[in-house]
């Protein structure tokens, strides 16, 4: 998600839906870093997460491998980088949960990255609330204001691609949950869980008028739209989704 965003991510995350798989994928592949030369020092081996820095003379990264439900809107799509991602979509809804759940700075800047670049957060919210039944649309919404709370020295601390005014950043965000409340208070509430393709893109559809967009549901290891037509255009969309070519997906 921040090949092309503000900041740069920490690590890549290798996801698998069970814990068992998580441990065992760790253990391959760090045999396999190894027996090409590269450094595989432990900091974390526990069920579901197994995470490393992983060194090849003076550079390194941090490689994690997580256990995450494979209950998603599609599946994961190809990707000349790393072999396999997560859909935008998939990205978006997973990442308002993690900054409804927690208090990241570096989520805030994502979810500001997600609304201006590919998806209203409104429409992400709607979406959202499918992957965690617990939350409703208010409540995420209400979590995500209540965790967001952030000083300069929080942002600064991120590895930033340019810096970011801590002022401008909460009020973007004030703005932003502004019209996703707006939009929430104005769809049918029976319809929440589902995202709206247009073209085979997701999209905010207009609440009033839902006639000209796609009701697309999430599922277990996820699905393209049944239309032919309508698939064909998603996954062109996936593979040209406007986000770039910098830095780690995850």
């Amino acid at each position: 998600m921040n090949r092309d965003g503000p900041r740069y991510s920490a690590d890549v995350d290798i996801f698998h839906d069970r814990e068992a798989a998580v441990a065992h994928s760790a253990a391959a592949d760090a045999a396999v870093l190894e027996q090409q030369g590269f450094s595989v020092q432990w900091i974390r081996r526990e069920p579901g997460i197994h995470a490393a820095v992983v060194s090849l003379g003076e550079q390194s990264t941090r490689l994690e491998w997580v256990r995450d439900s494979d209950y998603r809107f599609f599946p994961a799509v190809e990707d000349p980088l790393f072999g396999y991602r997560l859909h935008l979509a998939d990205l978006a809804t997973n990442k308002l949960l993690a900054a409804a759940g927690r208090r990241e700075p570096r989520d805030i800047l994502d979810l500001l990255y997600i609304h201006r670049r590919f998806l209203p957060l409104g429409a992400v919210v709607w979406a959202a609330v499918a992957k965690d039944p617990g939350y409703s649309p208010d409540s995420v919404i209400a979590e995500v204001r209540r965790n967001a709370r952030y000083r300069q020295d929080d942002y600064d601390s991120l590895q930033l691609v340019d810096p970011v005014d801590a002022g401008q950043v909460s009020r973007a965000l004030k703005q932003a949950l502004f019209e996703a409340e707006a939009f929430v208070a104005a769809m049918p509430p029976e319809k929440a869980g589902l995202l709206f393709l247009r073209d085979g893109r997701p999209v905010q559809p207009d609440p009033s008028d839902l006639s000209d967009v796609v009701e697309h549901q999430g599922r277990r290891g996820g699905h393209c739209p049944s239309s032919p037509d309508i698939g064909s255009a998603m996954v062109h969309a996936a593979a040209d989704d406007g986000l770039g070519e910098r830095g780690a997906a995850g």
